[in-house]
């Protein structure tokens, strides 16, 4: 599977395995943030570490995840950005948003 979910107490680990996240995924990927959060989880941390090319749907989807975790009280956080994916996030000033580790 190209995004999965893993969930543990008060914590789920979305990795997406692709090389390009451009926004055809999208359907999946907030149903697996939706599902996060009605399981519990108090951090959610999307793993980036396949992704080398992120689009503008892409960016939307992050965008979108980050304003359902605040609206919720959950901490949204975005790990293992290579330099391309950091580069874009850069530029759109979302690093100043996002909580990247």
């Amino acid at each position: 599977m190209e995004i999965s979910a893993k969930h543990s107490q008060d914590k789920s680990i979305i990795t997406i395995d692709k090389r390009n996240l451009i926004g055809v995924e999208g359907e999946t990927f907030q149903n697996l943030i939706q599902a996060s959060i009605d399981k519990g989880s108090k951090t959610i941390y999307v793993d980036l570490s396949k992704v080398e090319y992120i689009s503008s749907w892409g960016i939307g989807l992050l965008v979108h995840a980050y304003t359902s975790c605040q609206n919720k009280n959950v901490t949204f956080n975005i790990e293992n950005v290579n330099e391309q994916v950091m580069n874009v996030l850069s530029q759109l000033k979302l690093t100043e948003i996002f909580n990247i580790i």
